[in-house]
């Protein structure tokens, strides 16, 4: 029998998936439509940086729906539990992303992405074994050390093909 704790813990677990998720559907769904309009950007009403970031994103049809289309992909991964992690930490990464936006343009919707990053850090709280986890796999050196000299070869072939690259 779960405890009243548990039971509140599992509700607010929910309760905060549920905002983010339909929250980050809605976003990536409206991407396309909001940054559609080059006009909107010259408004005199919002920051010289929301003009320009606007006038960025406005560029483009695609940037905006790839940017919405991964916003979707993380709601909507956050309603499997198989899924869940992959989609807080896309997402997070995406609201990282907006927040610094937001901050450096000084676009005034800096709060809501603030909010749902909080929310998503929460949600992983939940999962921290599994972070744990995953962050012990990546920070765990590999098993065998590299030769020296594979090192070097590896080395020059890297600036040869660099130099090469430069030429194309």
């Amino acid at each position: 029998m779960q405890t009243n704790k548990k039971k509140s813990s599992e509700i607010i677990y929910w309760t905060l998936l549920f905002i983010l998720a339909f929250s980050m559907i809605v976003y990536g769904l409206a991407k396309p439509i909001q940054f559609q309009d080059f006009g909107t950007s010259t408004s005199s009403q919002v920051s010289e940086g929301h003009q320009v970031m606007w006038t960025f994103y406005s560029y483009t049809k695609g940037y905006p729906i790839v940017i919405g289309l991964f916003e979707v992909i993380g709601g909507f991964a956050l309603f499997f539990r198989r899924t869940r992690l992959f989609g807080l930490l896309l997402l997070s990464i995406l609201l990282l992303n907006i927040i610094l936006q937001d901050y450096f343009y000084d676009i005034s919707a800096i709060k809501s992405a603030i909010f749902y990053q909080l929310i998503a850090l929460v949600l992983l709280a939940y999962d921290y074994r599994k972070i744990q986890i995953i962050v012990r796999a990546l920070f765990t050196p590999t098993q065998k050390k590299p030769k020296w000299l594979y090192l070097a070869i590896a080395f020059v072939l890297a600036i040869a093909l660099k130099y090469i690259e430069t030429k194309i």
